[in-house]
């Protein structure tokens, strides 16, 4: 025989022994099982195939896969053998690189397997094992038709007239994914040996008989005989919900917001949930199902019922009218830090206890003017004196200082009427000073301003050292516009040199 024929058929002679040892053994294999139940099934399947022979034994690459389809039908007798019969259609290539050669084979094969469930020898039965592996082999009937040629350029070098048959010895194995009772994918993977050493590409490779092809598939097996009132996939006797159309996963039982939980446990059967709160979403993550969130679009706290509470004053987001200070439930959560009952947002002084009436401020001399705003806050006042106590009109105190000419000092005899405003307006705290220079006409219009500014400024320096505390201080200057007297003498030139200083209320 053959060696690669020898190969397959001592692999299919240990693998019936190794299996009758453990049927027969002491291994604790339950293959009768009350639980399994005999049936027929079919398998549509697509694949590729490949051919491994004489020409490309050298070169396991050269061969080019190829689409294959098949079916098959089959009879589980018990959860460890089952019978079949397949059907697969096919075409074979391979490229000979060193020769400039090709082998195009076109092939169809039909063949009986004997099948062994490899999970029911070493474990008991399982119909909701989702994973199983499975060995595979028996006798079939290949036929194909042949053509070996040049590549480049293309030549026919061999070929068949007409279709020709050889027996071949099939050894495979396959998992199958059990996607439901009735249902499974199953991937399989078998490799053909032919009979014939010469038939298939022409070439016979003595002792080393390489004349095979393989083909690896994906097929979906579905039971026959197996009721299923509701088609659902599951058996009417598995179904906990046989009279609704239902997911193999939930027993046959309907899931319409598809969360994996029955509708018959889900509390929220129309809106995908999770199953700790028995089916009900929990849109923000907060723990508390939005069955029973009053607001479950933002994560919460359980005892405001799963509304947010941004300042953590125990008043809940949307009833806060102040969410990002804390407040106190009789301000709708608001805070009130100086506690006289006017919230902070509205309260003018919010650090000081106040009135209503002033916006929350203090009137401490009770004028009726705010604090803040009252310019004598310890003694009642007028509105229109901004809080001091009213005034006669015209000024409280006049006095002008005079200049030497083209000075912006005061000379020294005019210090002492300064000293005289710095003791009044000590005396009268909040008053307003009026500073107004003035200059006489013996220099030009525009150096006689620049000059009575500097008048007025002296004057106002002056007092600002002497820690004046006015409450305004005006200044004006007019250059030589406003005389008081005579510029045509000396006398009235000495007067109009000078800085006229009123205080007023």
């Amino acid at each position: 025989m053959k060696k690669n024929l020898l190969q397959n058929s001592l692999f299919l002679f240990f693998l019936v022994l190794f299996t009758f040892h453990f049927l027969t053994g002491q291994a604790q294999v339950t293959w009768k099982n009350d639980k399994m139940k005999s049936y027929f099934y079919i398998q549509p399947n697509v694949g590729i195939s490949q051919y491994f022979g004489d020409l490309n034994q050298k070169d396991y690459w050269s061969q080019t896969p190829q689409f294959g389809a098949g079916a098959v039908a089959g009879y589980q007798l018990n959860p460890v053998f089952g019978f079949r019969g397949q059907f697969l259609k096919t075409a074979l290539h391979s490229e000979i690189v060193d020769q400039n050669q090709q082998l195009i084979s076109d092939l169809w094969d039909a063949a009986f397997h004997v099948t062994i469930n490899i999970n029911e020898i070493f474990a008991d039965y399982n119909d909701k094992r989702f994973l199983n592996f499975y060995l595979f082999t028996g006798g079939g009937l290949s036929s194909f038709k042949s053509y070996l040629e040049t590549k480049e350029p293309p030549a026919p070098l061999e070929k068949h007239d007409s279709r020709q048959y050889s027996f071949f010895l099939p050894v495979g194995a396959g998992a199958s994914l059990r996607l439901s009772n009735a249902v499974a994918v199953n991937l399989e993977y078998a490799d053909r040996t032919i009979f014939d050493p010469t038939k298939l590409d022409f070439t016979d490779g003595g002792e080393q008989n390489n004349d095979h092809y393989s083909y690896a598939s994906v097929g979906v097996q579905v039971k026959l005989g197996v009721k299923d009132t509701d088609g659902d996939g599951v058996r009417d006797k598995d179904d906990l919900c046989p009279a609704s159309h239902g997911k193999p996963s939930l027993r046959g039982c309907p899931d319409k917001d598809n969360d994996g939980i029955a509708d018959q446990d889900d509390i929220c059967a129309d809106i995908s949930g999770l199953a700790e709160f028995k089916g009900c979403p929990d849109t923000d993550g907060d723990k508390i199902p939005d069955n029973e969130d009053a607001c479950p679009l933002a994560a919460g706290k359980a005892d405001l019922k799963g509304c947010p509470d941004h300042d953590a004053d125990g008043i809940a987001d949307k009833d806060d009218k102040c969410p990002d200070a804390p407040g106190r439930i009789e301000f709708s959560g608001c805070p009130d830090r100086d506690g006289d009952g006017i919230i902070d947002k509205d309260d003018i002084c919010p650090d000081v206890k106040g009135l209503a009436v002033l916006q929350g401020c203090p009137d401490t001399d009770g004028d009726g003017i705010p604090d803040p705003k009252d310019n004598c806050p310890d003694v009642k006042g007028t509105k229109a004196n901004n809080g001091c106590p009213a005034i006669a009109a015209g000024p409280l105190f006049e006095k002008n200082v005079y200049f030497n000419s083209d000075e912006v000092v005061v000379s020294k005899q005019n210090i002492a009427d300064l000293d005289e405003v710095v003791a009044f307006l000590n005396e009268h705290p909040g008053s307003v000073v009026s500073v107004a220079g003035h200059a006489d006409n013996r220099e030009s219009d525009e150096y006689n301003l620049r000059l009575s500014e500097k008048r007025a400024d002296f004057v106002i320096n002056y007092l600002n050292k002497k820690g004046v505390k006015a409450l305004k201080v005006d200044k004006s200057f007019f250059g030589k516009l406003k005389p008081v007297s005579d510029n045509n003498t000396s006398r009235g030139r000495a007067l109009n040199r000078r800085v006229e200083i009123k205080i007023t209320r």
